[in-house]
């Protein structure tokens, strides 16, 4: 009796998923806004405690978490069956942050702001029913990162005013699941959430201190249009 249900639900699985994908166009174009979460660091490391970071100690004067913000995103999927789809995005997150914090016995204030802008390929795995479209992918991306920093500095024999930008660009990884509800055959509500990981480099190629990620994880609520 228990094989007989199984069977039926599979079936019943089945009979919904070609149901539901019959109707739709291979193309889709989506828009989401979202929200975005950094890789958290910690704000000190400085075991001894002595304001100086010696060689294995980070000073993170800003915890990465005050850059969590607004994400928008729009993204490009050609489905080669029910089951599998080939997906693109482009992506933007960053925000500004005021500074006011102690670095080398010395006061430092100003804004410190991250702009990331990244294009993504994600192959998707499908699971289509009546109601909704499950899928999960990973996937590659490249990763452009421009921090702007406009400092004045008040040290203990004199007052300096420092500004800066820092651009570069990495080759990041991602893993994402997403729910897309059906309005209409070409119209569909997007649930998403993914997590990407992409390292930088610092300024001193010697070492890894100044190292950062600036990955971390996107949730969106959207829309994608099906041709």
């Amino acid at each position: 009796m228990r094989t007989v249900a199984w069977i039926g639900v599979m079936a019943l699985v089945l009979l919904l998923a070609t149901s539901a994908s019959a109707e739709q166009g291979k193309i889709g174009l989506g828009a989401k806004i979202g929200y975005h979460n950094f890789i958290r660091y910690s704000q000190v490391d400085d075991p001894d405690n002595d304001g100086v970071l010696e060689d294995g100690e980070i000073d993170y004067a800003i915890d990465s978490g005050a850059f969590n913000g607004v994400t928008v995103e729009t993204d490009f999927e050609y489905a080669f069956s029910p089951h599998f789809t080939l997906g693109g995005a482009l992506q933007w997150y960053g925000t500004s942050v005021a500074v006011d914090s102690i670095a080398e016995r010395c006061r430092v204030k100003g804004d410190y702001t991250i702009s990331v802008t990244n294009i993504t390929i994600t192959p998707r795995f499908v699971l289509p029913l009546a109601f909704v479209r499950l899928y999960t992918g990973a996937g590659l991306g490249l990763y452009w990162r421009i921090v702007n920093t406009d400092f004045t500095i008040y040290g203990q024999d004199a007052t300096t005013s420092q500004s800066n930008t820092d651009s570069g660009a990495t080759i990041g990884y991602h893993a994402m699941l997403g729910a897309e509800i059906p309005v209409l055959d070409w119209l569909g509500v997007v649930l998403e959430d993914r997590f990407a990981f992409a390292h930088f480099k610092g300024s001193d190629p010697t070492t890894d201190l100044d190292d950062a990620d600036y990955g971390g994880n996107s949730a969106f609520l959207g829309a994608r249009f099906h041709f």
